[in-house]
């Protein structure tokens, strides 16, 4: 299964974009989706400690916990970001993160980076194939980001950098239960966030009758819960997968394409104003960069 991590990766790229489209279709407040991906997850996942086993590991619990209070952060920075800048400019930026993983990596496990020095060629492919889809991902957007944007969304890159390579660690601490690592996981970061983001959305002057909403819940929670989850396992597993998180990140964070796919499809058959898609050549870039990348890896 290990050759297959691409094809997951896909898959967990795909459900991201999901997940970014019905927020779009949804129109509920950033932190109100939080909740819903937070606390709803939680509540969703919690009968299932019944008959999922622990992992055995206190390590996996601390880093665990840890990465809930990251993704809390992160999630408030990226939803400011895209209230000041877009979501299409905070989507488009945050594959910068790739880089950083690949280097963080390598830096973690000097080894694996002695190894690919020793085929210098196969290093430089890998380096250019991710290289490319970081550069195709930034020229999806016609209008360029400002410099302030790239400036106020590095702490959430170097974020999301820090919480993928956590999520490879974590996933071979727990390889020997990688069902519960991956379930457990869910459930924890689920729950820290959660906690976190309805305080915030509390403090904000919302009503808790919004949340429990019955509307809202059929509408938007039910849908985010089953989308968050899927993306949980899909990406966990892909990292469980992959031989460094960068590879896989690659491949996920190329979901802008299909966020804007989807926006081209919904906007035609809704009468509604066709968003404009990136060009040919941005795209077939995209694909040959990330064709190279897994063919490379896979050598």
């Amino acid at each position: 299964m290990y050759h297959l991590w691409w094809l997951t990766s896909v898959f967990a790229s795909i459900v991201f974009a999901m997940y970014i489209f019905a927020n779009q279709i949804f129109k509920l407040k950033g932190s109100h989706i939080m909740v819903y991906r937070g606390v709803g997850t939680t509540l969703v996942l919690l009968p299932f400690c019944f008959f999922i086993p622990p992992v055995g590991s206190a390590v996996f619990y601390f880093i665990s916990f840890f990465q809930g209070f990251l993704i809390a952060y992160l999630d408030n920075r990226l939803f400011n970001a895209a209230n000041r800048f877009g979501a299409e400019t905070t989507s488009v930026i945050q594959p910068i993160s790739v880089f950083f993983g690949y280097v963080m990596w390598f830096i973690i496990h000097p080894n694996l980076f002695s190894e690919l020095l020793g085929e210098p060629v196969r290093f430089l492919v890998i380096t250019l194939a991710i290289l490319g889809v970081v550069f195709s991902v930034l020229n999806l957007k016609k209008n360029k980001f400002s410099r302030y944007a790239l400036l106020y969304l590095l702490p959430a890159m170097l974020s999301v950098t820090v919480i993928d390579i956590l999520c490879k660690i974590l996933m071979t601490i727990g390889k020997d239960n990688l069902l519960g690592a991956i379930f457990y996981y869910s459930l924890i970061t689920s729950f820290v966030a959660g906690l976190i983001n309805l305080v915030a959305f509390m403090k904000g002057g919302n009503s808790f009758r919004e949340v429990v909403s019955f509307k809202n819940i059929r509408y938007a929670g039910l849908p985010i819960i089953c989308i968050i989850i899927s993306m949980y396992f899909l990406k966990n597993y892909s990292l469980f997968l992959g031989t460094n998180p960068a590879y896989v990140m690659a491949i996920i964070y190329a979901y802008p394409v299909w966020v804007l796919l989807a926006n081209n499809l919904y906007a035609r058959y809704t009468n509604k104003k066709i968003y404009m898609l990136p060009s040919k050549k941005t795209i077939f870039a995209m694909v040959c960069s990330i064709i190279v990348l897994v063919l490379a890896v896979q050598n």
